[in-house]
């Protein structure tokens, strides 16, 4: 994009401080926000509220790098952890009562795995049990946790997003979402 998506600007506030300003009613323990790329920029446009923030030094490995920062870290904030839920901040859909909806399906379901589906997908938002700690710990490169939801398709439960396939990577996706706001 040639700038942070992160602070793209949707409803009168970047996108990533609408994902800190969903999650806030929720007061999870731990609450961790992982930035890469640009990370003290992003951080100085941001109030992150209950929400610990850490720079991924290693993020030009990719996601897999973040994602293991996320978990070892939300791991010794609480070594009691029986989840983590995972967002991120170009799904500018993502809203409390998909959340919500989310952490009851996945408290109230048999299955270890609770994730969003959209467009014939199976992703984020998705809570993963402290069963897949171990496999998040060694995700490497550019692959995320949907590896581990494909690789486990016989633990994964769903719930239907129905904008979860949009999300912005260029500048064709910011003016789409420009466009969705008016």
């Amino acid at each position: 994009m040639g700038r942070p998506k992160q602070l793209v600007e949707f409803q009168n506030k970047s996108l990533l401080q609408h994902v800190i300003d969903t999650i806030n009613p929720f007061q999870f323990h731990p609450g961790v926000l992982v930035l890469g790329a640009n990370a003290d920029v992003i951080r100085k446009s941001i109030k992150p509220k209950n929400v610990d923030v850490l720079h991924n030094e290693n993020w030009p490995e990719g996601i897999a790098s973040s994602i293991r920062l996320g978990v070892s870290e939300s791991i010794k904030l609480n070594d009691l952890l029986d989840g983590i839920l995972f967002l991120l901040s170009d799904q500018p859909f993502v809203s409390k009562e998909l959340i919500q909806e989310l952490i009851e399906k996945h408290a109230n379901g048999n299955q270890q795995i609770t994730a969003c589906s959209y467009n014939g997908n199976v992703g984020v938002p998705a809570i993963l049990s402290k069963d897949f700690f171990p496999q998040l710990l060694e995700l490497k490169g550019d692959v995320g946790a949907k590896k581990i939801m494909m690789q486990n398709k016989d633990h994964v439960q769903h719930i239907n997003f129905k904008d979860g396939s949009f999300d912005v990577d260029t500048e064709d996706d910011v003016q789409k979402l420009f466009d969705k706001e008016m």
